[in-house]
């Protein structure tokens, strides 16, 4: 069973672009990335029950900010600075399933981050954008006696918001660290319903073309 949760109007904050200049950015300072993490928190879209022999009637939940996630692009660093900047596109989803259905919350986020290098450390933040945000998905059996067949489709408009992050470099070439993302969803068909997907969350990048020396 899938219960939607209407969620009390938020203006959207809109976070002012992060202004990145390439025309001075050589091809030796390009490097591609890879990155994939899991995110937690925002408000709850959907409860679906879930029935185990075992140990009977069970909840799981579908969370706005919450999903796993993966990412592919590159990051830009300029020899002798502690600038390093990433572009990345991904694919971000979350999904429960029962013995009669499931439901999928998806979204592709384009992000953009600067960040400082210290030492083994790297600080910074930027924009985020997600693209076709949609609550997907469909139960169906017989409950008393009678066929049902529950469904949703929801979907949001694209939705921009902020992110900081900060990363422990294991080595030259691979990181692992913490988001924190910042954005709400509104849904196309009725704009008074905002879900926020603010969320923490842990992430790995592994860069190619770097030394992949152990400190």
């Amino acid at each position: 069973m899938v219960k939607k949760v209407l969620i009390k109007k938020v203006s959207l904050s809109l976070v002012p672009a992060l202004l990145l200049s390439t025309s001075i950015v050589n091809a030796s300072d390009l490097n591609p990335m890879l990155q994939f993490g899991y995110d937690f928190g925002g408000k709850t879209l959907a409860t679906v029950e879930q029935y185990d022999y075992y140990t009977g009637y069970d909840t799981a939940k579908i969370k706005a900010g919450q999903g796993l996630s993966f990412e592919a692009g590159a990051a830009v660093n300029s020899e002798g600075s502690d600038l390093e900047l990433q572009f990345l596109v991904g694919y971000k989803f979350d999904r429960e399933s029962a013995a009669n259905g499931s439901v999928t919350w998806d979204r592709i986020p384009l992000t953009a981050l600067g960040m400082i290098k210290n030492n083994r450390w790297k600080f910074g933040g930027g924009i985020t954008y997600h693209l076709n945000p949609e609550l997907s998905g469909s139960f169906s059996g017989i409950s008393n006696g009678q066929a049902f067949d529950d469904s949703v489709d929801d979907t949001y408009d694209n939705a921009i918001g902020g992110v900081i992050q900060a990363q422990y470099m294991m080595s030259d070439s691979s990181a692992i660290g913490l988001r924190g993302t910042f954005i709400e969803y509104e849904l196309k068909n009725n704009p008074s319903v905002v879900a926020s997907g603010n969320s923490v969350g842990i992430n790995f990048s592994y860069t190619f073309g770097k030394r992949s020396e152990f400190r």
